[in-house]
């Protein structure tokens, strides 16, 4: 019977359908080596034998330390969901927001290791940052990913996307600036990880990197990259928990952020401007220092190569998306020294996983979906421990995403969005943010243009440019005055570090019932189904982002259509609100199923109401995907143990031998036994 390096990623892919996977692969002339049937003669230009050999031997190296850390992060589960539990008694007769009700945080287990929360002594040793001079300056950031060619040139040329009615203020601002946006290629929760995608995505950037990157469509239109002023790829691999099933070593899946980092480093190994990575989902300084061992391991294998390879090379952007990660900056940035570079704050992610955090705490509320000011209510306090961690490194703070876009040809549609946006930007640029994330071209310019404003406002407010930008983009008197007062006004009051639920407050976890909405409504329910429903068949389908109709209230009371930009993270935040509410009795599972069932009514049916449309309609490879939506959608809200993440029941969808089954849920039942239990 076969042992496996890294038992954690059974997890997503099952034993038996692991040794399918095995025994239909592809042999190479790599000794013990197998791919998926068609990978190399499709991609013989990145699938070589060498590019293998150079990625199995640093997988050799880091094996057993990643298997460790994959290993703690399991353990630490058990021990935050069991002490969570077991504090359920002492807090029986103590209110939720009382100081004396417990939590896990600041709880130490049986190695005396602090699970969650801060250490109490400072950091003695501050190893400073040195930031790249292509990478200083204002860090405004598309966020998308580079599965095709025109997405790619398209997100490379975003500073050059000039709409017909933009005001002349904006053009002089962004020329003034002298800055160009950053891309971040999007290996992760933007991206279904179809390998066939993930190698063309590895091609496309290629080519954005030489800068020789073209596309013509069927209809004749060429796309090519501009020849200035072209946007900064950054790419951001997969997190460690996912193995890549589509490349097997003795039998065993190879890590993809592995496989992923180490064939873009193969290629792209001479290119400086190439070699600066995104990683999400760390969890703390020991999953850190792994990483660092994993890259320290890959230059010098590169250097064996290429002896002109210069050591330290690689730098790092990490994704704080993790309550146990915002606690450790820090001890982190030491732990990834000399390749760390900044981090930023994916605030999706980081609710969802407080979320599964907090899931054995029925008086846990997760902040609702519905609630348009989550950044500027709930994330302020995780924005300062960035800025006071990140500052004496001399490291670049980012905020995160800005996910609300507007129909296009709808006015009304523009204006709620562009205001959401401003005063997005606003606040975390009040709060000492280098940047932020945005999820379409359209606000590229907007958002340079708006930094640039802002620091000619810190510098001397009496030109009032900042106030001339938000007359040219809001000129509706309805909308344009309570938003300047917004912004030319203090920030929310936050919480202070003395607070006795000042940690809590940092996780978003010191709300007894949303303002908005409550969590258990059957209207909050139906939109977390209704939005999950659609992206995860889209997921299915092979695209890991998309735009979502959803309305949003303007100045005049009206609720107005806009599109939410949803990826992994956003589900990710609708499953475990769905679940809470089904696994505390907030709501019954005989209700959820009607909910369920209506709403899987009203996308079949196509219908349409003055407030909802559907986007993923019931019609081509989505007739045969939504079905296997609603079974995951079942298992992530019913069962008693859900899995820490959606992709542990959708990876087994990317596999050739499911996805072109006849019936690929009966097929994926088969091959993966006991895996979809809800």
């Amino acid at each position: 019977m076969q042992t496996y390096d890294i038992p954690y990623y059974l997890n997503y892919i099952p034993e038996p359908l692991l040794q399918h996977l095995h025994s239909t692969g592809s042999p190479t002339s790599v000794p013990e080596f197998v791919v998926a049937p068609g990978l190399q003669k499709e991609f013989s230009n990145i699938e070589t034998d060498a590019a293998w050999r150079f990625i199995i031997a640093i997988y050799e190296q880091v094996k057993h330390l990643l298997d460790q850390v994959l290993q703690q992060r399991s353990k630490d589960r058990e021990f935050i969901d069991h002490t969570t539990h077991a504090l359920q008694k002492l807090n029986r007769e103590t209110k939720y927001l009382s100081a004396q009700y417990k939590t896990v945080i600041g709880m130490t287990d049986n190695n005396n290791r602090l699970v969650v929360g801060p250490h109490r002594t400072n950091i003695q040793t501050i190893k400073k940052v040195n930031i790249p001079t292509f990478l200083k300056g204002d860090q405004v950031t598309l966020f998308g990913p580079p599965d095709t060619q025109k997405m790619s040139i398209n997100a490379m040329n975003a500073i050059h996307r000039v709409p017909p009615n933009e005001p002349s203020i904006i053009a002089e601002l962004v020329e003034q600036s002298k800055q160009v946006p950053r891309w971040g290629a999007d290996n992760e929760d933007s991206k279904t990880p179809i390998m066939r995608n993930f190698l063309q995505a590895c091609e496309n950037l290629i080519g954005c990197y030489k800068k020789d990157l073209q596309f013509t469509d069927h209809r004749g239109k060429h796309y090519q990259l501009k020849d200035s002023n072209l946007s900064i790829p950054i790419k951001r691999i997969p997190g460690l928990g996912l193995p890549d099933g589509h490349h097997l070593y003795r039998g065993n899946p190879l890590p993809l952020h592995l496989y992923d980092f180490a064939m873009h480093l193969f290629h792209n190994w001479s290119r400086p401007q190439a070699l600066v990575f995104y990683v999400p989902k760390l969890e703390n300084e020991e999953e850190a220092r792994y990483l660092r061992q994993m890259i320290r391991i890959s230059e010098e294998a590169v250097q064996k190569i290429h002896p002109e390879y210069k050591i330290g090379s690689v730098g790092l952007f990490i994704v704080f998306e993790n309550p146990r990660a915002i606690f450790r900056i820090q001890e982190m940035a030491n732990a990834l020294h000399p390749y760390f570079l900044g981090g930023s704050l994916g605030w999706h992610d980081f609710l969802a996983s407080t979320a599964r955090l907090f899931k054995n705490d029925p008086n846990y509320r997760i902040p609702v979906k519905a609630d348009p000011n989550i950044v500027i209510n709930h994330i302020k306090e995780s924005h300062q421990i960035l800025v006071n961690a990140l500052t004496p490194f001399n490291a670049i703070k980012i905020g995160g995403m800005y996910g609300v876009l507007f129909e296009d040809n709808n006015p009304e549609s523009y204006e709620v969005s562009i205001v959401g946006f401003i005063k997005d930007v606003i606040t975390q640029l009040k709060r000492g943010l280098d940047g932020f994330w945005v999820a379409h071209p359209a606000f590229v310019r907007i958002g340079i243009a708006l930094v640039q404003a802002w620091r000619m406002h810190e510098d001397d407010p009496q030109k009032r440019v900042l106030t001339k930008v938000i007359e040219a983009l809001v000129p509706n008197q309805l909308e344009q005055e309570p938003l300047l007062h917004f912004i030319l006004g203090d920030d929310v009051s936050g919480l202070d570090e003395a607070d006795p639920l000042y940690e809590r407050g940092v996780l978003a976890a010191d709300i007894e019932e949303s303002q908005i909405i409550s969590n258990a409504s059957e209207q909050e329910i139906r939109y977390n189904i209704f939005q999950a429903l659609q992206y995860i068949t889209d997921w299915l389908c092979g695209n890991g982002c998309v735009a979502l109709p959803a309305t949003i209230g303007n100045a005049n009371g009206k609720q107005v259509f806009v599109r939410i930009m949803d990826d992994l993270a956003t589900t990710e935040r609708s499953r475990w609100e769905l679940w809470a509410e089904v696994a505390h009795n907030r709501i019954s599972r005989e209700q959820f199923e009607q909910l369920l069932q209506q709403e899987i009514s009203f996308i079949r049916n196509g219908t349409v109401t003055p407030t909802k449309r559907t986007q993923v309609k019931w019609e081509g490879e989505a007739t045969l995907w939504y079905p296997i939506a609603i079974h995951i959608l079942r298992c992530l809200v019913f069962s008693s143990q859900p899995v820490e993440f959606a992709s542990e029941l959708l990876l087994p969808f990317t596999f050739d031998e499911i996805r072109n089954a006849k019936d690929p849920w009966k097929k994926a039942k088969q091959l993966c036994p006991g895996h979809f239990e809800g």
